[in-house]
């Protein structure tokens, strides 16, 4: 069982725990936070902000850092 993919569900999306290469807050040019994650397969960095999810952005950082043991 521990060779099984784990996820974790960003906004609509699941995403593969060990495809996950970076994450964490930035700002854009508006001042507006949002949380981004880099994948191993995507040249592209998924971005979720505060206004376009149902989640909060402290709360789903806060899951990111129990799953990569990061307190």
């Amino acid at each position: 069982m521990n060779d099984l993919p784990r996820f974790i569900k960003i906004g609509e999306e699941r995403i593969n725990v060990n495809e996950i290469v970076s994450y964490g807050f930035a700002v854009d040019d508006d001042e507006d936070r949002y949380l981004y994650v880099g994948l191993k397969t995507s040249d592209d960095v998924l971005e979720y902000y505060e206004d376009d999810v149902d989640f909060d952005l402290d709360e789903k950082i806060a899951e990111l850092d129990d799953l990569f043991l990061i307190k």
